[in-house]
């Protein structure tokens, strides 16, 4: 039997139900033709966000080195939303991380694993080819798209504001880590957040490190 997830698009200050689905069971095969860019040969199928999450999730969670561990699916949908969401009522987050959905999954050096043409993964990107696999992309998918309790919504600002800093994250064991900790591991400007809580949903350290902002955006400051 078909299993579908109701699919959500945002709206300033919410969620809008869109009223599609998106099936559970693997999505169609996309090919690049030649000289197109990974973005180009998705996004003209115009995809649903959740579509397009899942697959960011599918191929970034394969990438990590612990495919079947559906926090590791979770993780990385919320790490994107994070950014979708800053980006909502900051103009210095939309320029640095990119606006929208396919804005941020597509900005230029961010999500190298699934989009990168020179990346092995990309492959899992366009063409999600194990269905057990992408039922826990598709599921991380939706709980981050309806944007409902949160994990990563912990400091005061962040349960003020609804949003959370976290937008960062590295995968310490995956095939392509340059190494266990991640290149801006001493930045002033983003923090390790250490294990996720107990019960958060979200996978351990060793698998996935989060990273919060030292501070909001410039222009959220005041807030």
């Amino acid at each position: 039997m078909m299993l579908w997830k109701v699919r959500f698009g945002w709206l300033t200050g919410g969620l809008l139900l869109a009223g599609t689905a998106v099936a559970a069971d693997l999505p169609a095969c996309l090919t690049r033709a030649a000289g197109e860019t990974t973005r180009a040969a998705v996004m003209k199928t115009g995809p649903a966000h959740e579509e397009l999450l899942a697959r960011l999730a599918y191929a970034e969670g394969r990438s990590t080195g612990f495919p079947d561990d559906a926090r590791v699916y979770q993780g990385i949908a919320w790490g994107v939303i994070n950014r979708v969401r800053l980006g909502e009522i900051s103009a210095a987050a939309r320029r640095q991380y990119g606006n929208g959905v396919a804005g941020v999954i597509f900005q230029p050096h961010q999500f190298n694993p699934a989009v990168s043409l020179r990346s092995p993964f990309s492959k899992d990107f366009l063409c999600p080819q194990d269905a057990t696999r992408w039922r826990l992309a598709v599921d991380a998918a939706g709980t981050a798209l309806r944007g409902q309790d949160n994990p990563l919504i912990q400091t005061p600002w962040e349960q003020r504001n609804g949003r959370s800093l976290v937008v960062n994250f590295y995968y310490p064991q995956s095939s392509q880590a340059r190494g266990p900790l991640a290149p801006w591991e001493g930045s002033r400007a983003l923090r390790f957040i250490g294990d996720p809580p107990p019960g958060s949903g979200l996978p351990p350290a060793e698998r996935i490190r989060f990273y919060r902002l030292a501070q909001p955006p410039g222009d959220l400051l005041t807030r």
